[in-house]
Protein backbone atom coordinates (compact mmCIF):
# COMPACT_ATOMS: atom_id res chain seq x y z
CA UNK A 1 0.00 0.00 0.00
CA UNK A 2 1.57 3.82 -0.98
CA UNK A 3 1.33 6.26 1.18
CA UNK A 4 -1.42 9.24 0.45
CA UNK A 5 0.49 12.11 -1.60
CA UNK A 6 0.75 15.46 0.44
CA UNK A 7 -1.24 18.38 -1.25
CA UNK A 8 1.25 20.64 -2.84
CA UNK A 9 -0.90 23.27 -4.16
CA UNK A 10 -0.55 25.73 -1.04
CA UNK A 11 2.88 25.46 -1.39
CA UNK A 12 3.14 26.74 -4.97
CA UNK A 13 3.03 30.21 -5.70
CA UNK A 14 1.76 31.37 -9.67
CA UNK A 15 4.82 32.77 -11.51
CA UNK A 16 4.07 35.31 -14.64
CA UNK A 17 4.09 33.71 -17.33
CA UNK A 18 7.44 34.72 -19.95
CA UNK A 19 6.53 36.01 -23.46
CA UNK A 20 6.88 34.18 -26.13
CA UNK A 21 10.02 35.10 -28.17
CA UNK A 22 8.18 36.81 -30.89
CA UNK A 23 7.00 39.49 -28.26
CA UNK A 24 10.31 40.24 -26.47
CA UNK A 25 11.78 43.40 -27.43
CA UNK A 26 14.48 43.22 -30.10
CA UNK A 27 18.32 44.10 -28.75
CA UNK A 28 18.96 47.42 -30.33
CA UNK A 29 23.17 47.90 -30.84
CA UNK A 30 24.44 51.11 -30.79
CA UNK A 31 27.86 51.38 -33.03
CA UNK A 32 29.09 49.14 -35.13
CA UNK A 33 30.00 45.56 -34.94
CA UNK A 34 33.88 44.94 -33.06
CA UNK A 35 36.52 42.60 -35.32
CA UNK A 36 37.71 40.09 -32.77
CA UNK A 37 39.90 38.53 -35.33
CA UNK A 38 40.09 38.07 -38.76
CA UNK A 39 41.85 35.63 -41.66
CA UNK A 40 42.21 35.22 -44.83
CA UNK A 41 42.75 32.47 -47.73
CA UNK A 42 45.25 32.68 -49.15
CA UNK A 43 47.66 34.34 -46.28
CA UNK A 44 51.13 33.34 -48.11
CA UNK A 45 51.94 32.21 -52.12
CA UNK A 46 52.60 29.22 -50.63
CA UNK A 47 49.45 28.16 -48.77
CA UNK A 48 47.69 24.84 -49.40
CA UNK A 49 44.35 23.46 -48.14
CA UNK A 50 44.14 20.53 -45.57
CA UNK A 51 42.09 18.28 -46.69
CA UNK A 52 38.77 17.23 -44.59
CA UNK A 53 37.61 13.72 -43.69
CA UNK A 54 34.13 13.56 -45.58
CA UNK A 55 34.36 15.98 -47.96
CA UNK A 56 35.77 14.71 -51.62
CA UNK A 57 36.28 16.26 -54.77
CA UNK A 58 36.00 20.36 -54.46
CA UNK A 59 37.58 23.37 -52.39
CA UNK A 60 34.97 24.83 -50.86
CA UNK A 61 34.34 23.23 -47.92
CA UNK A 62 38.24 22.65 -46.92
CA UNK A 63 38.85 26.75 -48.28
CA UNK A 64 35.57 27.85 -45.67
CA UNK A 65 36.95 25.67 -42.96
CA UNK A 66 40.74 26.54 -43.50
CA UNK A 67 39.90 29.89 -43.30
CA UNK A 68 37.53 29.85 -40.35
CA UNK A 69 39.66 28.49 -38.38
CA UNK A 70 42.47 30.61 -38.77
CA UNK A 71 39.96 32.95 -37.34
CA UNK A 72 39.39 31.47 -35.02
CA UNK A 73 42.61 30.05 -33.73
CA UNK A 74 43.60 33.50 -33.46
CA UNK A 75 40.61 34.22 -30.48
CA UNK A 76 40.54 31.04 -28.93
CA UNK A 77 43.76 29.26 -29.83
CA UNK A 78 43.34 25.56 -30.82
CA UNK A 79 39.63 23.45 -30.90
CA UNK A 80 37.73 23.51 -28.32
CA UNK A 81 35.98 27.29 -28.10
CA UNK A 82 36.42 27.54 -24.85
CA UNK A 83 33.91 29.36 -22.90
CA UNK A 84 32.85 30.99 -26.46
CA UNK A 85 29.46 32.96 -26.02
CA UNK A 86 26.77 32.02 -28.59
CA UNK A 87 28.13 31.86 -31.71
CA UNK A 88 26.69 32.12 -35.12
CA UNK A 89 28.23 30.59 -38.27
CA UNK A 90 27.62 33.12 -41.32
CA UNK A 91 28.86 31.83 -44.70
CA UNK A 92 28.16 34.08 -47.47
CA UNK A 93 29.30 32.67 -51.03
CA UNK A 94 28.82 34.70 -54.58
CA UNK A 95 29.85 30.91 -56.32
CA UNK A 96 28.72 28.47 -54.03
CA UNK A 97 30.23 24.82 -54.14
CA UNK A 98 31.16 24.78 -58.15
CA UNK A 99 33.62 22.07 -57.23
CA UNK A 100 30.78 19.79 -55.93
CA UNK A 101 28.40 21.06 -58.65
CA UNK A 102 30.56 20.42 -61.40
CA UNK A 103 31.73 16.82 -59.73
CA UNK A 104 28.19 16.34 -59.43
CA UNK A 105 27.31 17.04 -62.99
CA UNK A 106 30.03 15.13 -64.66
CA UNK A 107 28.89 11.80 -62.82
CA UNK A 108 25.32 12.27 -63.70
CA UNK A 109 25.93 13.71 -67.06
CA UNK A 110 28.41 10.48 -68.25
CA UNK A 111 26.08 7.88 -66.12
CA UNK A 112 28.50 7.02 -63.70
CA UNK A 113 27.44 6.38 -59.90
CA UNK A 114 27.80 9.76 -57.76
CA UNK A 115 29.49 9.60 -54.94
CA UNK A 116 27.19 9.85 -51.55
CA UNK A 117 29.30 12.47 -49.95
CA UNK A 118 29.25 14.81 -52.74
CA UNK A 119 25.13 14.76 -51.85
CA UNK A 120 25.85 15.41 -48.01
CA UNK A 121 28.67 18.10 -49.10
CA UNK A 122 26.41 19.86 -51.86
CA UNK A 123 24.73 21.71 -49.07
CA UNK A 124 27.09 24.57 -47.63
CA UNK A 125 25.73 24.20 -44.08
CA UNK A 126 27.56 21.08 -44.43
CA UNK A 127 30.89 22.50 -43.77
CA UNK A 128 29.74 24.78 -41.00
CA UNK A 129 27.88 21.84 -38.83
CA UNK A 130 31.36 20.30 -39.19
CA UNK A 131 32.94 23.86 -37.87
CA UNK A 132 30.25 24.38 -35.50
CA UNK A 133 30.99 20.80 -33.99
CA UNK A 134 34.81 20.90 -34.19
CA UNK A 135 34.79 24.14 -32.40
CA UNK A 136 32.04 23.38 -30.14
CA UNK A 137 29.87 26.78 -31.06
CA UNK A 138 26.13 26.75 -30.19
CA UNK A 139 24.53 29.08 -32.18
CA UNK A 140 23.00 29.09 -35.53
CA UNK A 141 23.84 28.15 -39.00
CA UNK A 142 23.49 30.54 -41.76
CA UNK A 143 24.32 30.28 -45.62
CA UNK A 144 24.03 32.75 -47.92
CA UNK A 145 23.73 33.14 -51.82
CA UNK A 146 25.14 35.87 -54.05
CA UNK A 147 24.15 39.55 -53.05
CA UNK A 148 25.51 39.14 -49.74
CA UNK A 149 28.95 38.64 -49.84
CA UNK A 150 29.28 42.52 -49.17
CA UNK A 151 31.45 43.44 -46.97
CA UNK A 152 28.85 45.66 -45.60
CA UNK A 153 25.72 43.37 -46.23
CA UNK A 154 27.76 40.49 -44.47
CA UNK A 155 27.84 42.85 -41.03
CA UNK A 156 24.56 44.06 -41.46
CA UNK A 157 23.42 39.82 -41.58
CA UNK A 158 25.87 39.22 -38.54
CA UNK A 159 24.45 42.38 -36.68
CA UNK A 160 20.73 41.00 -37.35
CA UNK A 161 21.62 38.07 -35.75
CA UNK A 162 22.50 39.39 -32.74
CA UNK A 163 20.14 42.02 -32.20
CA UNK A 164 17.42 38.91 -32.70
CA UNK A 165 18.63 37.33 -29.81
CA UNK A 166 20.20 34.41 -31.92
CA UNK A 167 23.67 34.75 -30.89
CA UNK A 168 26.48 36.69 -29.13
CA UNK A 169 29.03 36.88 -31.63
CA UNK A 170 28.87 35.63 -35.23
CA UNK A 171 31.81 34.14 -37.40
CA UNK A 172 31.04 35.93 -40.93
CA UNK A 173 33.08 34.21 -43.48
CA UNK A 174 33.20 34.99 -47.19
CA UNK A 175 34.60 32.17 -49.96
CA UNK A 176 34.80 32.28 -53.55
CA UNK A 177 36.19 29.19 -55.51
CA UNK A 178 38.27 29.73 -57.82
CA UNK A 179 40.62 29.86 -59.82
CA UNK A 180 41.85 31.53 -57.77
CA UNK A 181 40.06 30.23 -54.49
CA UNK A 182 39.59 33.12 -51.68
CA UNK A 183 38.34 33.75 -48.40
CA UNK A 184 38.15 35.66 -45.46
CA UNK A 185 36.62 35.25 -42.27
CA UNK A 186 36.07 38.15 -39.21
CA UNK A 187 34.34 37.44 -35.80
CA UNK A 188 32.31 39.94 -34.90
CA UNK A 189 30.73 40.92 -31.46
CA UNK A 190 28.77 44.20 -30.02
Amino acid sequence: MTAPRPDLTALSTELPAAPPPSELPPRLLDGPLRVLAAARWPERPDDALPPIAGFVESSFSPLVAETAERCLRRHYGPPPAAGAPRTALLLASPTGDTGTADALSLATGTGRRVAPLLFFQSNPNAVLGHLAARWQLDGPVVALGPGFEDEAELHTQARLLIEDGDADQVLAVTAVQGPPDRATAVLLAP
